[in-house]
Parts: structure tokens; sequence; C-alpha cells
């Protein structure tokens, strides 16, 4: 963070005498971490082995999908596997493949450990913040930028001020100039090569069906995911938008508790998954039988990544999120909700310039679209699936296996 707002955060939380302390002990560990990089770079050489992953949040999402399968191919015994976490003592035993490492500190140090490895592995590859930024990097190291995702929006802003890595992962042609934008970089460092979760996606993960069957009142039941973008920040950086309704079609407890009815009523069960960043909406789970909510923390607890559950779903509500297009690899039904359309373009803005054209599903506009497209999966009718499939041509590179394509691309190969 920068020296003067780090000063005041420090003093803030600890008292001017004991802030003053804190302060220069933070400041001179910096300066050694400084001089430590300098003397690594310097003597100590890149060593192509070492790979160092880093996910938001931990050891998830593509970074998880990519390191996991490494070690299912025999990966490691060419390659060593770092993962970069918040707390490495919660992954203590898990695999011995993968190093699970704590880089930074309170106050935004760095151990001095974490440097040496950091400044001498031959790969860095994040799904969020960037391990090490490319200014910083060593030109023998590659940085990835793994990603988490592109959906309809982002066009309104761009994403620091130069290259931040080497290269970077989107699904398929249709991303690459938007995002090339949107990064500040040249289009020749965005590949196309889709994401290491997408091959999540293609699976049956047993302990996963397990989870979902845990929903479900019979064997009939359908299960359809509502996993909309977020709207209002709840870190206070970045609000999406200013809607007023909160959550996409229903603002009111009792819209909820009616369609709780309509999905009893169809044997339906609606699984409702908030974005992370999400503040909290007031929805009365408590009250309602068959729509329920889950977290990352559900998913985490059950060990499940979210990508094998998302899989074994019947259909997909969204709006202008990553996980509609995703979604075109399960190729089930989706619905895209849309009532804040022309505010959520006023405020975020979107990639395309009409988005509407690249959402191959139902488009809900009120309450009532929402009971069709739900009236619809309950009675397995499926209107879209030409469109999704020329929609799925477009957005998405094919491929028989995403994580080996990848891992070919940059320069990882086992043989």
């Amino acid at each position: 963070m920068p020296l003067k707002k780090g000063f005041k955060e420090i003093v803030k939380s600890h008292g001017k005498l004991k802030g003053c302390y804190v302060f220069l002990m933070v400041y001179m560990h910096k300066l050694l971490e400084r001089c430590f990089e300098y003397i690594i770079k310097a003597c100590i050489p890149v060593d192509k082995s070492v790979i160092i992953f880093r996910s938001t949040p931990d050891f998830s999402d593509n970074a998880r999908a990519l390191a996991e399968y490494m070690i299912e191919k025999g990966y490691t015994k060419k390659y060593r596997i770092f993962f970069d976490v918040g707390n490495r003592n919660k992954y203590k035993g898990r695999t011995r493949e993968i190093v699970f490492i704590s880089s930074k500190a309170k106050y935004g140090r760095y151990r001095l450990c974490s440097i040496y490895r950091l400044f001498t592995a031959g790969y860095l590859m994040s799904t969020h913040e960037m391990i090490v930024i490319r200014q910083n990097a060593r030109k023998e190291q590659l940085v990835v930028r793994l990603w988490h995702g592109c959906g309809y929006k982002d066009r309104s802003s761009q994403d620091g001020g130069g290259r931040y890595f080497d290269a970077a992962l989107v699904p398929g042609e249709l991303f690459v100039k938007p995002k090339a934008y949107f990064w500040n970089v040249d289009e020749k460092c965005v590949l196309p090569l889709g994401y290491p979760r997408y091959d999540w996606l293609r699976t049956k993960d047993p302990v996963a069906q397990v989870l979902l069957e845990s929903y479900k009142k019979n064997q009939e039941t359908k299960v359809v995911l509502w996993m909309p973008t977020f709207r209002i920040d709840k870190r206070g950086k970045c609000t999406e938008s200013n809607s007023i309704t909160q959550f996409p079609l229903l603002n009111v407890a009792e819209k909820w508790i009616e369609l709780d009815h309509f999905c009893i009523e169809h044997n339906i069960v609606m699984i409702v998954k908030l974005h992370p960043f999400q503040a909290e909406y007031d929805i009365p789970f408590s009250r309602l039988s068959n729509i329920r909510k889950v977290s990352n923390q559900t998913f985490d607890e059950a060990d499940v990544p979210m990508y094998k559950f998302v899989a074994l779903t019947d259909a997909l509500i969204s709006d202008y999120s990553s996980i509609a297009i995703d979604y075109l690899i399960v190729n089930r039904p989706i619905a895209f909700t849309l009532d804040d359309f022309e505010e959520y373009r006023r405020t975020r803005g979107f990639v395309f310039d009409d988005p509407r054209i690249y959402m191959p599903g139902h488009h809900l506009y009120k309450y009532e679209d929402l009971k069709d497209f739900l009236l619809d999966v309950s009675e397995e009718s499926d209107p879209y699936k030409k469109q999704r499939k020329q929609m799925y041509g477009k957005a998405i590179t094919s491929s028989e296996n995403y994580c080996k394509s990848i891992l070919d691309k940059i320069g990882i190969v086992y043989k």
C-alpha cells in the first residue's frame, strides 16, 4: 500500500506512539525485502521446474484445477508445485505433491523465505491478484493470469496501466480484443484457450453428486442454480449498479415465498449462490423450503470445487456474469435476468454494444418471465439448445483437454 496511507492505517489501529513504532518496523522490513530481492536476482538462477499458484478464494478455481491435473497426470515427477494461500496450516497434510505457502504477513510484508521462492520460480500463475507483476518479475520467469472468467460486463474501465503479465487466459476468440483493452496489453498476450476449470464442467464427480442430492426432494427434482453477479460490493471497492431492488426480479419477501410455492408445485429446487463480494441480500431463506442458499463455505466444507457442482445442475439463472459463458460447456438451459439492463449499461457498461445478442436463453425482464423459464425446465422443454450451440462456437475454444492445452502452450510439458 502507499506509504502515507499505510502510516495512517497503522496509527489508527495501534495509536500514535505504538503506531509509529510498528510503521518503522514495517518500513525497515520493506527495505530488507528490496535488498533480499536484489541479491536473489543477482546471484540465484530461475528454476524452471518450480511453479507457484495463487487463487481467490484460496486453493480454488482455475489454479486448483490446473494444479490437481498436474498431480493426476504425473507432472510432479518433473515439476515442483507451490500454492500461495492465506493460512498454510489449513492445508497441512492435504497432499505431498503441493507445498502450501503463505507469502504475505501482516501489513503487506513478504516473508523472506517467500521472496526467495517468488523470484526463483519459473512460473507464477494466479486467478486474481498477480503473485509478482511483470515489471518486478525476472525476464526468465513466466507470469500467467489464469483469470476467473469473462462475462458480458467490463467495457467501461481498464485494469492497471501496463503489462502485468506475459499471458492471460480467456474462453475464446470473442474475448481477446475486449480483454486486451481492459488489461491494456497487446492482443498477443491474451490466449483464447479456455479455462482449466472447464474440464471440471465435463465430469460427474461423486462427491459433488452427493452434495447435489442432499438438496433434492426426490430423484425427479430439477435443480436450478441462480448465480447473479454482484451489484453492491460489501468491501466498498466497487458498485456494479445502483439497483434499488438489490436482487434481480425479486424485491420483497412475499415474492420469494410465492416463488418457493411455485418451485414446490413443480418439483424444482432453486440453489441461490451469491457472489462472494456481494453485500448480503435480505432473502428470507429460513421461511423457504425449495429455495436454498449456498456459499463458498458450503463447497469448502464439502471439499467440492464449485464448478464440479455446477456441472450437475439442470439449469442456470444468471445475468451479466461469466458463469453464463462457462455454462455453455454444460449445454443446459440458461436464463438471463435483464430487469436492470439499462441501468447496468449506464453504470458499469458492457463488453459488447448489445450483449443480449450473445445471450442464448430466456431473457427475464419481469417475475412472470422467471416462472415461464422454470416451467420449461420442469417440463424439460429446451427451446434455445440450437442458439447455445452457436454461441459456444463463437465464445469458447473447443478442446478435449483444457488443462493439457494450456500447459502445452505455456511450455509446461511432461513426457
